[in-house]
């Protein structure tokens, strides 16, 4: 049976994730409700911007977890 291939993550970075993970969620939903008001504009704009920072941060994360996981895996 194959083993599926997890990258290992530290505590911290686990954490870190799971923080940005729920922030991102968040930022999701109020994206949603300020779609729905047109006079929202700067509100969403704002909201969308720090939603897509989350996300470049999560995948700067998600990077350094795969580099270090072939790093040890060498």
């Amino acid at each position: 049976m194959a083993r599926e291939h997890t990258p290992r993550v530290a505590h911290g970075e686990r954490h870190e994730v799971l923080r940005l993970i729920r922030q991102i969620q968040a930022l999701t939903l109020e994206v949603q409700k300020l779609r729905n008001h047109p006079e929202a504009g700067v509100e969403l704009e704002a909201t969308e911007q720090t939603r897509e920072q989350l996300r470049r941060r999560l995948a700067v994360l998600a990077r350094r977890a795969t580099a270090n996981d072939l790093s040890a895996a060498a």
